[in-house]
């Protein structure tokens, strides 16, 4: 199992068919396989502070030095094989541990790589083939994955809004609660989406949707995990109310405040898609949660702004950072690369 600094190394990866090894691990590729051409090897794929497993492929060549990536990178991961990805998911690693108990993570002193098992490869890959399926990476400029697979991977010339890793939340309000929402900084569930919500963490990106106006509003930020109970009679019309009707609740605050998307937006369906009608409220992918923060940004300037504070950042000119928002909290990333 290797972990990669970011999904988009993933996808990319997914894309092109290729993945980068340190020099120990190539090492120990060839020889699992030497001798034994048709033997396989799986590789399971992590991403750098979104707890969950992305996939699974299979390594179809021998590990080759590449002089190019030597020249280029320091990092160490200059060894370059082919992979045939067979699945992308978002399988939470506890719930990853739970189907392999034996199964240990990739870390800093591993060369962000970790050898299994063939017993625990099954069992995880048994897990990973029980998962839905989940894109790696989620265009939001209506641009189709390149011929020939279904995988999409973004454009290193257009930007696309930072958001913290993990899965993120679209929360649900009308028109009588979304000022409460707001006010509050605290979004709600009923009490038997509280599993559903378990994903959610301080960082988390989420979203809220009101059913009413067919609104969505973003980007916001969790502050908190989903709790029972914080606000204990929020969101009550009766006064003397004791108990709340969506005791699930988030803390929250605004990352980006944009104008909202219509739920009638053909990007945002193409994003959300299978998810109509009344089924907007729920967890999302990283990668839908990246496309829909990317959209929120575009319509409202802020991606076009921040390409252009890059840009000058980038080139040495004293420039202001934009003002219209709060970066998110991501953790340090470091990982692998495609």
């Amino acid at each position: 199992i290797a972990r990669a600094a970011t999904q988009h190394d993933l996808a990319r990866s997914a894309v092109e068919g290729t993945w980068f090894l340190q020099a120990r691990h190539a090492e120990a590729l060839r020889r699992a396989t030497a001798g034994r051409p048709h033997r396989p090897v799986v590789l399971f794929f992590t991403a750098s502070g979104s707890d969950h497993v992305q996939g699974a492929a299979l390594a179809t060549s021998p590990a080759v030095f590449d002089d190019l990536a030597a020249e280029i990178y320091a990092d160490g991961f200059h060894h370059q094989i082919s992979v045939d990805w067979y699945r992308t998911v978002e399988l939470p690693v506890a719930r990853a541990v739970e189907a392999a108990p034996d199964l240990l993570l990739p870390t800093a002193e591993t060369q962000l790589c970790q050898d299994m098992t063939a017993a625990t490869g099954t069992a995880l890959m048994g897990a990973v083939w029980g998962s839905p399926l989940a894109t790696l990476y989620e265009p939001f400029d209506g641009t189709e994955p390149p011929p020939g697979t279904s995988h999409a991977a973004p454009d290193p010339a257009r930007p696309v809004w930072p958001i913290a890793p993990g899965p993120a939340f679209i929360f649900g309000c009308n028109s009588q609660t979304m000022d409460e929402c707001l006010g509050r900084g605290i979004f709600g569930l009923p009490a038997h989406m509280k599993r559903a919500a378990s994903s959610i963490r301080p960082g988390s990106t989420v979203f809220l949707f009101n059913v009413t106006d067919r609104l969505l509003f973003g980007t916001f930020e969790a502050v908190t995990a989903a709790e029972m109970n914080v606000e204990p009679t929020a969101f009550s019309k009766n006064p003397a109310a004791t108990s709340s009707p969506f005791p699930v609740q988030v803390r929250v605050r605004v990352s980006l405040e944009c104008p909202p998307l219509e739920d009638s937006d053909p990007a945002l369906g193409q994003i959300l898609r299978g998810r109509g009608g009344g089924g907007r409220i729920g967890p999302v992918t990283h990668a839908q949660a990246e496309a829909i923060a990317s959209l929120l940004a575009l319509q409202c300037g802020a991606l076009d702004y921040m390409a252009d504070y890059q840009k000058a950042k980038k080139e040495g000119r004293g420039v202001r950072p934009p003002p219209i928002a709060v970066p998110p909290k991501i953790p340090g990333q470091r990982g692998g690369r495609k």
